[in-house]
């Protein structure tokens, strides 16, 4: 009789540990699902960065030189700011790609999406503090001395330029928050 109830013990024991591990399969895929969503969506954004940097590096020596007469070599520098900076939207988004988070753990996807979370602040933090504020003081030199005898061209220019910065600032931020919570719903995801 009591090898019965071993015996029956060892089947109910099974049971559950198939049940377990069947709940634990649907978790992950729920996780996971979830954690596609929001990483498609930050690289839809970061997408977007790439592709309005490669519009700026083809149109930056008509606009600049051809049209505004500023140097070469602030249009060769813009080019190289905006390579670098579409190097780096690519090395963040290839850190959260599919390959990598659909492979992993659960821990291990929360510690990539941490890592790219905060490598992202560093980098746009270098770029809206260090290098965005050089270029536009770089810029307004530039426009200034080219336009020095005439004044009334390099104020309206002065203000479509300031009218550029804002908006696009705007819509940066806007990409940049949302690359970020959306970051942030993983990790949250992931601790729930």
């Amino acid at each position: 009789m009591e090898e019965m109830n071993l015996e029956e013990l060892r089947s109910q024991i099974t049971i559950l540990k198939e049940k377990v591990d069947k709940q634990t399969i649907v978790n992950d895929k729920l996780i996971h699902s979830v954690i596609n969503a929001h990483t498609d969506d930050i690289k839809r954004k970061m997408f977007a960065a790439v592709v309005c940097g490669l519009i700026t590096v083809c149109i930056s020596p008509l606009a600049f030189h051809y049209n505004l007469g500023l140097s070469w070599l602030f249009v060769i520098v813009t080019d190289i700011f905006m390579i670098y900076c579409m190097s780096m939207e690519v090395y963040y988004k290839r850190m959260i790609s599919d390959k990598a988070l659909m492979n992993a753990s659960i821990l291990e996807v929360a510690q990539c999406v941490s890592r790219f979370k905060s490598g992202y602040k560093r980098y746009t933090l270098i770029n809206c503090v260090a290098l965005l504020p050089l270029w536009l003081i770089w810029l307004f030199v530039e426009t200034y001395f080219r336009f020095s005898d005439n004044m009334e061209m390099f104020w309206s220019l002065a203000a479509g330029l300031g009218v550029g910065i804002v908006i696009g600032g705007i819509i940066g931020l806007c990409l940049f928050f949302r690359i970020i919570d959306n970051a942030n719903q993983i990790i949250k995801e992931i601790n729930e």
